[in-house]
Parts: structure tokens; C-alpha cells; sequence
């Protein structure tokens, strides 16, 4: 899966699945731009396919009816500007749904996006409905803000925990991989602008340094800020930038310029980081002790 925030709630979602334990509803946040579309749609291949593996095994008839978006035994209810809510009309036809026996003789699914935004009287006609689930129904329902849902309905769910990036983490990994690509000399040292810009770079400085020195003690990936950087940093560490006591003297020095930014007038903070930067490649390129990591 593309989002690396995602791995987690899918490993969650398939042991259930290989184990047997698929609780009959689950809800998560509704962020399709941060892959929870993406999630929601391959675990319902997955539901359905006939033949599963870690995934869908996209050959089977139920994988092709789903390819062709034409699956009889799956019911998505999408909030539009026709549908801002889900009303008791559209509750009559799932209801109705789930009645129905299984077209492909396998699970159904229903899954309902935004479903914060349900009427009252909807919401309690989904609990009536989940008192006592139909077998083989799985229900998925996003919503944008959990507190929204009846607690008796929360209550009747699982809760699909997914630690989304939050925006200014997005923006600090594009800064650490043009840090990180330039350390590599793959690419030019990134240009400096506006003094906000200034303060996230010092920051993303500190990261990508206590990052490498992480890995060059052997810290677990998940403890990393960046850890989808790992194999970039084990490259950087290998070819010579590494060394613990040398990685926490340069911490030691950004910590003490983002000080002197917030204090001193009249320094042009941003030539100084620069000039930090070029020091971390010469030694990058001339450490005598790079072959020690080899």
C-alpha cells in the first residue's frame, strides 16, 4: 500500500481476517486524499474475493466483477452534494440488502462514507440493524468526526485506528528527502527563503541528523521521524557519515543556531546552516573510518 501510514491498520485488518475474528462493523476517519479510500476499497477486494491471499487475488470471478465495479454482493453509499446524509429511504434499501442471500455465495458488504453526517432516525435504524447483525455482512463506515455517532452505535463497532500525518509532517518529509538527497549528492543543497522556511529547515536538519544517528546505533526503524528515509540514511551511514559522538556535535550545533535565530540580530542564519550543511558532505566524502560500516 502507497501510504505508509497504512500498513499498520491493514496488518490489524488481515490478521482479523485470517483468523477468522472479523468483528460485523468497523469505522475510521474519513481522508481519502490520505489513503483511507484506498484502504477501505482493498479490504473490500479482499472480502470478497474467493481466492485470498495477503490480498485479493484479483483472478477470481468475485476480483473481476469488482474490477468492473460490478460487484451484486457490495453496496457503497457516497455523500455528494445530492446526498449530504443518509436518510430512511436509502436505510429501507440496505436493509433490504442485507436480507438478500449472497449473489456470489460469499460475504456482503456495505460501506458508507461520512456517515457522521446521518440523521437521527437513520443512525438508530443502523443500530436496530446491529443488535443483531445478519451473518456474513460487513459493514465499513468513515466518518469525519467520531464524537458525531450515537455512542450506542460506536458502542456496536470496531474502531480501525489509523495514525494520519498531520500536514506540516508531509511538508518536513519533502524537506528531509531534498536534505537527505543533497547530503547523498544526488541533488543540489535546497535554497533557503522566508524565515518560517528557515525555522522548518533547522528543524528538518535536527531530524534527518538525530535520524542517522539512530541508525547508526541500531534503533529500531519505527522510533525514526522519517522512517520511510531508512534506506537512504543506511547508505549515508555506511559511506561515511556516521560515527555517534561526530552526529550528536552536529545536533549540538543546529540546536544552538535554531537558539541564536530566535536571539541574535544582524546573522544571517541562513548562510550559517548552509554553511553547516557543506561541512556534513566534506566529511561525508573523506571520513577514513567509512569502511568500518562496510
Amino acid at each position: 500500500m502507497s501510504f505508509p501510514w497504512m500498513r499498520q491498520p491493514w496488518q490489524h485488518l488481515l490478521a482479523a481476517f485470517k483468523a477468522q475474528r472479523l468483528s460485523h462493523a468497523y469505522y475510521f476517519k474519513h481522508a481519502p486524499e490520505q489513503g483511507t479510500e484506498a484502504l477501505a476499497q482493498e479490504f473490500i477486494s479482499l472480502l470478497l474475493c474467493r481466492q485470498p491471499g495477503q490480498r485479493a487475488c484479483g483472478r477470481c470471478k468475485a476480483c473481476l466483477l469488482r474490477q468492473a465495479n460490478n460487484h451484486p454482493d457490495v453496496i457503497q453509499f457516497n455523500v455528494d452534494e445530492k446526498h449530504s446524509t443518509l436518510g430512511v429511504d436509502e436505510v429501507r434499501r440496505l436493509t433490504r440488502f442485507i436480507h438478500q442471500t449472497a449473489n456470489q455465495g460469499g460475504r456482503r458488504v456495505i460501506y458508507l462514507e461520512v456517515m457522521d453526517r446521518m440523521t437521527e432516525q437513520a443512525a438508530n435504524a443502523i443500530l436496530k440493524i446491529l443488535e443483531e447483525p445478519p451473518e456474513n455482512v460487513v459493514w465499513l463506515l468513515s466518518v469525519e468526526q467520531p464524537e458525531r455517532i450515537l455512542a450506542t452505535l460506536r458502542s456496536r463497532m470496531q474502531w480501525i485506528h489509523i495514525a494520519l500525518p498531520k500536514p506540516e509532517y508531509e511538508s518536513e518529509q519533502r524537506l528531509a528527502e531534498q536534505l537527505i538527497s543533497a547530503i547523498d549528492k544526488r541533488s543540489p543543497w535546497p535554497a533557503l527563503g522566508a524565515k518560517h522556511s528557515l525555522q522548518q529547515w533547522l528543524d528538518v536538519s535536527e531530524h534527518v541528523l538525530t535520524d542517522l544517528w539512530r541508525v547508526s546505533a541500531t534503533v529500531p526503524i519505527a522510533q525514526l521521524t522519517f522512517p520511510d528515509c531508512y534506506e537512504a540514511y543506511r547508505l549515508i551511514v555506511v559511506n561515511g557519515l556516521g560515527g555517534l559522538a561526530p552526529l550528536e556535535e552536529k545536533i549540538r550545533d543546529i540546536r544552538q543556531l535554531r537558539q541564536l535565530s530566535t536571539q541574535a540580530r544582524g546573522l544571517n542564519i541562513a548562510i550559517i546552516l548552509q554553511n553547516h550543511w557543506l561541512t556534513w558532505t566534506q566529511e561525508y566524502a573523506t571520513d577514513p573510518t567509512a569502511e568500518l560500516y562496510l
